[in-house]
């Protein structure tokens, strides 16, 4: 029983949201008196039944909120951190990159992008957001996702030097994230040129392909200018989100999913983790979500 509720109340909600985007400017509920609006995407593999067995498929996941939604708390050590109400989420499992961008884009709408003083479109620079981005949000300002950037440096430095040599890895690491940093990405490409040409080809190949990262990422990768602006530069909400909505439930040992089975509980999690979850289910018509019939679907 507890997997119909799931089910049908997880196929309602996505089929709700991509109604919404199929017609976003029919949309009549949108917030008002936005600052700064912050959409992030990524992806996340799922262990789907598929024939005789399993079979991994990418679920894109995407997360819209706006500063009103950002609470600043402390643990109690007093460390701070940050939790985010009242955000949107959207989900599609396996299905491509149009139905995705639709229902994002949607989300935007409901978060008040349209009033928004500023909208961020944070992204670890994978080139479907990119295009995403400049399809639906083109005056947004993009900017590649900072822990991403520094673990591209990191990457490379292992592939130079060892990833046992720590010491040696820090010791390269530094400088060009401190480059970094200050939105010096030019003087970091041009290091990182001249290290390729008077490095051994074996190290070349390492040092053009992070050089290559940073000169297609370069314009969005002006920390200084970001920070100063008191913007975000790190997508943490939308990687913890992919461990909390996907992660924790769907990826456990040993777990596989129907397709539809598994689209109906990340939506069904989205909703719950958008803390709105109590007042979606006392406002909820009965009727509407669980007499639906669930589209039977295997993945793509």
């Amino acid at each position: 029983m507890a997997e119909q509720v799931v089910s049908r109340v997880g196929y309602s909600l996505h089929k709700a949201q991509e109604k919404k985007g199929r017609l976003p400017y029919a949309i009549a509920k949108r917030e008002k008196d936005v600052d700064t609006l912050y959409i992030e995407a990524d992806g996340a593999m799922v262990p789907l039944l598929f024939g005789n067995g399993r079979e991994y498929k990418e679920n894109k996941l995407g997360i819209v909120f706006n500063n009103k939604d950002i609470h600043h708390c402390h643990h109690k050590d007093g460390t701070p951190f940050c939790e985010i109400y009242r955000k949107k989420m959207v989900s599609s499992l396996a299905e491509g990159v149009e139905p995705f961008k639709k229902m994002l884009y949607a989300a935007a709408v409901e978060k008040g992008v349209h009033r928004a003083s500023q909208v961020i479109f944070l992204s670890d620079g994978a080139s479907w957001l990119g295009k995403c981005k400049e399809e639906y949000f083109p005056d947004a300002i993009q900017i590649l996702d900072w822990y991403h950037a520094v673990e591209h440096l990191w990457v490379t430095a292992h592939t130079l030097f060892g990833e046992a040599n720590t010491e040696k890895c820090r010791e390269w690491v530094t400088p060009l994230e401190e480059l970094l940093w200050e939105g010096r990405v030019d003087e970091v490409i041009k290091k990182l040129t001249e290290m390729a040409l008077s490095s051994r080809r074996k190290q070349q190949t390492a040092l053009f392909e992070l050089r290559g990262y940073y000169v297609s990422n370069k314009a969005n990768m002006n920390y200084a200018y970001y920070r100063e602006n008191g913007w975000y530069i790190g997508s943490c909400a939308i990687e913890s989100a992919n461990k909390y909505v996907v992660a924790q439930r769907l990826k456990l040992s040993g777990m596989q999913w129907k397709t539809h089975t598994a689209d109906a509980m990340i939506w069904a999690r989205c909703k719950y983790f958008e803390n709105e979850w109590d007042f979606f289910w006392n406002t909820m018509e009965p009727a509407e979500y669980l007499n639906q019939p669930v589209q039977i679907r295997e993945a793509a």
